[in-house]
């Protein structure tokens, strides 16, 4: 399901300490409701409103997208909703909460885990996006505060930075795999507009060449219905070199 906590660095700090298994729950549920690939997003106006979830002594840094344009808002606000939850299924965790908007850009994640530090937090988790990321993690390092990261992009892993996510590189591989076991050897791609289609896209390619196979055809695809409607038109004359013929269907993500 998830690529697992992926560092390069020791494991967080206190990962012994007696709250420590009602955090990995709330990352786990956390993450389980915000990692869906066509998350995107431009960052909202401003929101920094102190919010708290629990009233324990311990506190940790919950940082989301939750005023960033798109649908980015709607998956932080179930994060959200789900580490609450998570935290209500433990009896008194001594932990709270600090939770803070990011509006899904690189300002607002610097100022909410300088807020959340400069409140106490002893861990950070999220952001959500890619870019945010480094901002969280250079403001962290530099009190000695590791961060749990949801973020698709195994690239932004660093010293101190955790990533708990769906690695679209995993799953490329996993795919590109089975389909050269059952004897397949051309493979065709869509991939959306955005920063995880981007990573899924080089993943796609390399999993093919290192299995020997080639790719006949890769479309990129807008998120909007419209326009991927359009991209979905151009993919579907027929193919000779792949198993399929007729229509290729919009994947799940943009059908929504």
């Amino acid at each position: 399901m998830f690529g697992g906590l992926k560092s390069r660095g020791p494991r967080p700090a206190g990962a012994s300490s007696p709250w420590w298994a009602a955090l990995a729950s709330i990352v786990v549920l956390a993450g389980c409701s915000g990692n869906l690939p066509n998350l995107d997003s431009s960052p909202g106006a401003p929101s920094q409103a102190t919010s708290h979830i629990g009233e324990g002594k311990v506190k940790a840094g919950l940082i989301l997208p939750l005023s960033a344009s798109g649908n980015a808002a709607v998956a932080a606000q179930s994060m959200r909703n789900a580490a609450e939850m998570a935290l209500a299924e433990f009896n008194n965790p001594d932990l709270q909460l600090l939770v803070k908007d990011d509006s899904g850009g690189a300002p607002g994640a610097q100022q909410a885990a300088q807020q959340a530090l400069d409140e106490g937090a002893e861990i950070i988790l999220g952001p959500l996006f890619a870019l945010t990321v480094a901002p969280v993690g250079r403001a962290a390092r530099a009190r000695g505060v590791p961060v749990i990261a949801f973020s698709t992009d195994a690239n932004v892993a660093a010293r101190g930075i955790y990533l708990l996510s769906f690695l679209p590189e995993s799953d490329v591989d996993r795919i590109i795999g089975y389909a050269a076991s059952q004897g397949r050897r051309s493979f065709a791609a869509l991939v959306p507009v955005n920063a995880y289609g981007s990573v899924a896209e080089a993943a796609f390619k390399q999993a093919v060449g290192r299995g020997g196979g080639r790719v006949v055809a890769l479309e990129r695809y807008p998120l909007d219905k419209a326009r991927c409607a359009t991209s979905r038109r151009r993919r579907a004359g027929p193919t000779p070199s792949l198993s399929r013929t007729g229509p290729t269907p919009c994947p799940r993500w943009c059908r929504r």
